[in-house]
């Protein structure tokens, strides 16, 4: 069991272009590895608060934009293609692209005081990973709903939309993930494998095609105030 521990408390563990860098090339490196099973989490008090909008404001040209989402396409690629079970262990707000990362994921265990939200609309972007793989993993209107409202849903909620598959309190967060990566190693390992090929068959093309989406959206006029004003901490222009 390996577990993977992303380490920005000081930002909520939001997602920098160096940090997507990191887990791609961390995840890379498990594919060679004799570990069974992988556990993604986060230091402090969120899973992942998604990604670091101060960076992403830098993104000036389409040229850069293009850059930065082809980054997150081979990380999420190297995410889905992984030949052993990947579990994320949310520990706290899982939002944004940190929510997202979730439909990637094969199990879900989450403390008790988890949230979750899909917020991007707000700041005139979208969620690629939820447009497109979450809408198989967890249905179309209970993506519907999270992308177009934007509100947070609390750990019992999200797992009522099969987004979570565990809820426990947070000192059992460790244990319940090595319970159920124990039920896992029960099975054959080339059986395990096999499945998960299966399992991410067609995702790539599916996020490839809503990141470009993105890599559009990101430099336009509306989403440069959106990002703005989450930065200024203000209501966006189009904001009532």
């Amino acid at each position: 069991m390996t577990w993977v521990v992303f380490n920005r408390p000081e930002k909520l563990n939001a997602f920098n272009e160096e940090l997507w860098k990191e887990l791609y090339e961390v995840l890379a490196g498990l594919s060679q590895d004799d570990s069974r099973a992988v556990a993604l989490t986060g230091v402090g008090r969120a899973f992942s608060a998604g990604d670091d909008i101060a960076d992403m404001l830098s993104l000036r040209t389409l040229e850069r934009a293009g850059e930065y989402f082809d980054r997150i396409e081979k990380t999420a690629d190297a995410l889905s293609e992984l030949d052993k079970p990947v579990i994320a262990a949310v520990n706290g707000l899982a939002y944004g692209g940190g929510c997202e990362l979730l439909l990637l994921a094969d199990v879900v265990v989450a403390t008790d005081d988890s949230m979750f939200a899909i917020p991007e609309a707000r700041l005139g972007l979208i969620p690629p990973i939820a447009l497109s793989v979450g809408v198989h993993a967890i249905g179309l209107r209970r993506v519907s709903r999270l992308a177009l409202t934007g509100e947070a849903v609390d750990a019992r909620e999200a797992q009522a939309m099969g987004l979570v598959d565990y809820v426990v309190p947070k000192t059992e967060l460790r244990s319940k993930v090595l319970e159920v990566a124990g039920k896992i190693f029960l099975n054959g390992p080339e059986a395990v494998k096999l499945m998960k090929r299966r399992l991410a068959r067609g995702r790539s093309q599916l996020v490839h095609e809503a990141l470009k989406d993105l890599s559009v959206l990101a430099v336009s006029d509306e989403a440069v105030e959106g990002m703005r004003a989450f930065v200024e901490r203000r209501k966006p222009s189009w904001a009532p």
